[in-house]
């Protein structure tokens, strides 16, 4: 999905552009995604409409128009938008592409769609009286990039989560929004393991975090805003661990590892995020996740239980053979005690 620095830029350049603009035709592609709310024929409701705003509300993007009506349109997974200014459109508008939502032609040339291959998406076609309707859009928890998103807010907000870091921060209730990719870029820098529950978290991990959320989702902002892509374009080749899984971390080296949270995956460093709890999978002793620097905390294994001596029995000074382990007592694991 277009996260939050993605559409900061939707937001900047559409807004620039087709903002005060009268749409002279409009149609719809896979009708899956249409939400409509008026009781007016849509797309024949938008035509001699002009937009009088292009705004970010979270994940969200508003697009208003005059006589009441707005479109909002959550992008979910793959959903994005596509501005073709008038040369570009007169040369592809034979055959619409097979992800078409919706298109509106402006009276002066050139065309802004939305595609969404999946079908995930949703469009809202709504009036302003009845946005609060929307599903999560009226619900939504704290701008992160916001004023009001301050260290109190956030502190307070942390104080009331039972669930892990990583759900934390992608719950749209309480931040306004932060989705998968920069959810890890964001847990990477503040060196906390997705998996961490809130509660575990200490002071200095908290303050980390705060600060993370910041400067993270800004050095983003600013990298695609130098990049200047076409809106439709998804930058992330600059990211730390998203989408790196398998190769090695940009700090230390280790691997990039792959973990479940919740109902999506997490990529993550095992060593730069050790885990605050015994999982499952102690990802920190695989193969292959060693830093490229040793540590002090590194230690040497020592021989295996059959090449080591003979232990001395405190009572009457006997010596007893190191204990063997069966085959099958030694492939047993133990059993999970977290996940």
């Amino acid at each position: 999905m277009p996260e939050l620095p993605d559409l900061v830029r939707v937001e900047r350049v559409l807004g620039a552009r087709i903002r005060g603009r009268r749409i002279g035709a409009a149609r719809t592609g896979d009708p899956t995604v249409l939400r409509i709310m008026v009781p007016e024929a849509f797309p024949a409701n938008l035509i001699g409409r002009v937009v009088t705003g292009v705004e970010r509300r979270g994940h969200f993007m508003r697009f208003s128009l005059d006589a009441d009506l707005v479109l909002v349109v959550n992008a979910m997974l793959v959903g994005r938008y596509q501005l073709m200014e008038k040369e570009r459109w007169e040369a592809n508008r034979r055959k619409d592409p097979a992800g078409l939502g919706f298109a509106i032609t402006f009276e002066d040339g050139g065309e802004l769609r939305y595609l969404d291959d999946k079908r995930m998406g949703k469009v809202y076609v709504v009036r302003p009286e009845d946005e609060h309707q929307i599903p999560i859009y009226g619900e939504l928890g704290v701008d992160v990039l916001s004023a009001a998103f301050d260290r109190q807010r956030f502190l307070a907000l942390c104080r009331t989560r039972r669930d892990q870091v990583r759900m934390f921060l992608m719950d749209k209730r309480a931040l306004a929004s932060i989705g998968n990719a920069y959810a890890d870029e964001i847990l990477f820098a503040a060196r906390i393991h997705p998996k961490t529950f809130v509660r575990q978290l200490r002071d200095d991990d908290l303050d980390r975090l705060f600060v993370a959320i910041g400067e993270v989702l800004r050095a983003a902002i600013t990298e695609i805003e130098r990049r200047d892509q076409p809106v439709e374009v998804k930058v992330r080749d600059f990211l730390a661990v998203r989408g790196r899984d398998g190769q090695p971390c940009p700090t230390c080296g280790t691997t990039i590892r792959v973990v479940r949270v919740g109902d999506g995956d997490a990529c993550f460093c095992p060593v730069c995020q050790p885990a605050a709890r015994r999982l499952f999978v102690d990802w920190g002793r695989l193969p292959g996740n060693t830093p490229a620097v040793p540590t002090a905390a590194a230690v040497t294994p020592g021989p295996p239980a059959s090449e080591r001596p003979p232990v001395t029995s405190p009572v009457g000074g006997e010596t007893t053979p190191p204990r063997r382990r069966s085959p099958r007592s030694a492939n047993r694991r133990p059993g999970p005690s977290g996940s």
